[in-house]
Order: structure tokens, then sequence, then C-alpha cells
């Protein structure tokens, strides 16, 4: 009853005309909404390339790089203990020297080596060579980071001699986040050095293991 006298009121026309604006109305609001949400999945499409085009960019800037020498600290967690030292690494090309400065209890240690071999000098200036620096670290120290890959990942780029299991990009294209070889590396900060921007901050975890790098001084080289 209380329709029929709503439309006693209107003639027709009106009716009509009010019924056509009130669709017509909702017809238009759901048209705006569907091109927005088709304009949203562009945008996060387009963005997506873009952000991969961008690190692929940065990445052959990174690549460019073969030699370097950087200081900073390092912290290790292994179970209920946790230490720290100064951290020395000098890069040329395939050649590396890297000094953990104490206190992990054992002094200063050298690694001196490239791919193929590797000595440790201790703080008692004994040498011991092995084929890999891992074996040396864990022989000496009782823990160890793969040297092979964290000659990329310290500057930002993944292991090319291993499978990427996960790869995460921040907003920048740069790497947050990476798990390669059964490591999980993530990147807390960067710093602009020249053109590249090279890890300042990253955590590189294993069962049981955690290493910490902070790296304050980059003199990267070509």
């Amino acid at each position: 009853m209380e329709f029929i006298q709503v439309c006693a009121g209107l003639s027709f026309k009106s009716f009509f005309a009010q019924t056509f604006h009130t669709h017509r109305l909702g017809f238009l609001v759901l048209c705006a909404s569907l091109a927005l949400l088709s304009a949203c999945a562009t945008q996060t499409s387009l963005t997506a390339k873009t952000k991969e085009q961008n690190w692929e960019s940065n990445k052959a800037e990174l690549e460019k790089i073969h030699s370097w020498t950087l200081q900073g600290r390092i912290a290790v967690q292994m179970e209920k203990q946790s230490r720290s030292a100064s951290l020395q690494w000098k890069q040329d090309e395939e050649e590396y020297l890297i000094r953990i400065i104490g206190p992990f209890g054992k002094g200063t240690i050298e690694l001196n080596g490239n791919k193929q071999s590797v000595s440790l000098r201790d703080a008692n200036d004994q040498l011991q060579h092995a084929k890999d620096a891992e074996t040396l670290l864990k022989s000496y120290l009782g823990w160890y980071v793969p040297i092979n890959g964290l000659h990329y990942w310290i500057r930002g780029l993944p292991n090319p001699e291993q499978s990427i299991e996960t790869m995460v990009l921040d907003e920048n294209s740069r790497i947050s986040a990476l798990s390669q070889e059964g490591w999980q590396v993530s990147y807390g900060a960067y710093m602009k050095v020249d053109m590249p921007y090279l890890p300042r901050k990253l955590e590189i975890r294993n069962q049981g293991l955690k290493v910490k790098l902070i790296l304050r001084r980059w003199q990267p080289r070509p």
C-alpha cells in the first residue's frame, strides 16, 4: 500500500525518470569501480616489470666491481655464544685477504686465498692450508660462512654459481632478502658509494648460526 501511495503521488513519467536515474547512477559507480580495479592491476604489473628492469640495471653496475677494500664489524651468534670482531677485506680480482681482528678468543686471523686454495695465519703466525676457507674457519673458529657466496652477497648480488631459492627486491630494486645454498641473507641498509649502492648492513643465517656484518667503509674498484 505504501508503494502504491508513493506512486500515486508521482506521475508515471516522473517515477520512471527517478528509477532510471537511480539505476544509471549505480551503473556508473560500478563502471568506475571496475575501471579503478583494472588501473590498479595494470599499475601493479607495470611496477613489477619496472622493478625487474631496474634490478637488471643495478646488477650490471655491481658486477663491474671486481676489486675492493672494505672495513667494518662482524658479530657471530652461535647457540648461546655471541662474539664480535673487526673486519677488513681486500679483494683483488680473484685473490682476497680477509682479516678478522679479535676478540674471538683467538686473536687476529688472516685468510689469504682464491677459489683454488686458501691459507689461514693465526695470531701466533702459524699457517694452515686447505682447498677452501670454510674448512679452515670451521677447524679454527668452530663456525664458518661460505666465502665464495659471501664474495657476491657482500656486494648485494646473488651467487651465480648457485641456484636462487628466493629473492626479494625492495622499492629501490635492490635485494632485501635472498636464500641460496641453505643460507638466508637479509639486507638491513645500503650506502651510496660512487654510482652503485652497496650493502651497509647484512645478516646471514643458517641452522644454529647468525652472522651480522656492519660495513662502514667501502672502496670499490673495477
